[in-house]
């Protein structure tokens, strides 16, 4: 996730201080993040502002409902959220805050609070609600212990947990309340996502299967992790909260082909970042020569075929890569089951079947093209 949209997640927390019980309040916040943020495309605080323009106070409560998403059952308490938002919003443009950068840099000054308690044009719970977030947020106790949670795989003793975040605070020169904001912030990505390891593993090891089957001559098939520094050796599913899953298929030279002939040797399938969407990278390896007349053929083909542009790589005089990206849908484990995880990676190996099959059908032609003119 874009830093960009982290901080809209952190204002819409803030935001939120004003609902109760706790439950409803993260309710909102989770609904907030995996359905209001792409349904109302808000990847920036400037998107935020643009849609706070759109909808004028009289129309906060048509507002709420978008964005917490029916999930505050109470109107005033909705409505007093989505004032909250918007007043905090004005007064962090009242600062010359425009960007993620900007109000990272802002809330770790020292005067960050003196400024806030400075406002008295405010309304009270927003100057309450950012000093909130620039005391500690809720990474004191909710987010930090979230995270120890998924990354032990069972939920520890608060002591313990904040004992462990001071040592480590301590270890690299840091004050706590630094650290565990830190923590916060890529907690809310997680849970931004709808995280569940298990369900992400399965869709990876379908995708393999799926493409294992219908690339019967593939001489090896390796799922692994790349990104992670981990030095213990976790399992996959915990790997998988922490790096770029990639899946790669080595294929044999075609017996017999010329070596000036191009041959597909390689397919690799990999998660590009973590985002809102399953970003996806397809690369395609092979040897021999690649012309530009075929690579025009090649991209023509894909785009008739309704398949992402090509991008082409020259390694060497007889190396190549063919590479294209797409986001393959939205990563909602928590709403999905199962069969819906399996049925939705054969879809995706199938799709990446179909560049395979009409690539392996243009280096074929081109190779009996290649045979019929030497004769």
């Amino acid at each position: 996730m874009e830093p960009q949209t982290a901080m809209v997640l952190e204002l819409a927390d803030a935001a939120l201080q004003s609902v109760e019980p706790i439950s409803k309040r993260t309710a909102a916040w989770q609904a907030f993040a995996r359905c209001a943020v792409p349904q109302l495309g808000l990847g920036s605080l400037a998107r935020l502002v643009a849609l706070l323009q759109q909808y004028g106070p009289a129309e906060d409560a048509e507002l709420a409902i978008l964005l917490w998403q029916g999930e505050i059952t109470q109107p005033v308490a909705a409505l007093k959220a989505v004032q909250r938002l918007r007043s905090t919003v004005t007064l962090l443009q009242s600062q010359g805050i425009t960007d993620a950068a900007r109000w990272l840099q802002w809330r770790d000054l020292a005067d960050a609070q003196a400024v806030v308690h400075g406002a008295p044009h405010q309304a009270p719970d927003t100057i309450h609600a950012l000093l909130w977030h620039l005391d500690s947020g809720r990474c004191d106790v909710p987010w930090v212990l979230m995270f120890a949670r998924r990354v032990l795989g069972q939920a520890p003793a608060y002591g313990h947990a904040m004992l462990a975040i001071q040592e480590m605070a301590e270890a690299m020169k840091l004050s706590a309340k630094v650290l565990a904001r830190r923590i916060a912030w890529h907690e809310r990505l997680f849970q931004a996502l709808g995280d569940l390891p298990e369900l992400r593993l399965a869709w990876w090891r379908c995708v393999k299967r799926t493409l294992q089957a219908q690339l019967t001559n593939a001489t090896s098939a390796k799922l692994q992790v790349q990104g992670v520094k981990e030095p213990l050796s976790l399992s996959l599913a915990v790997h998988l909260r922490q790096g770029q899953p990639m899946l790669t298929i080595q294929l044999p030279r075609a017996f017999g082909a010329a070596p000036a002939w191009p041959n597909l040797t390689m397919v690799q399938l990999r998660q590009e970042g973590w985002g809102t969407g399953l970003r996806l990278r397809l690369l395609l390896q092979g040897e021999g020569a690649l012309p530009a007349q075929l690579q025009l053929d090649i991209a023509k083909r894909w785009k008739a075929a309704q398949l992402q542009q090509p991008m082409f790589e020259r390694i060497s005089a007889t190396k190549w890569e063919i590479s294209c990206c797409w986001c393959d849908g939205l990563w909602k484990p928590s709403s999905l089951d199962q069969a819906e995880v399996t049925t939705w990676a054969i879809d995706t190996a199938l799709q990446v079947m179909e560049y395979v099959l009409v690539l392996r059908g243009l280096l074929a032609w081109k190779a009996t093209a290649a045979t019929v003119l030497s004769r």
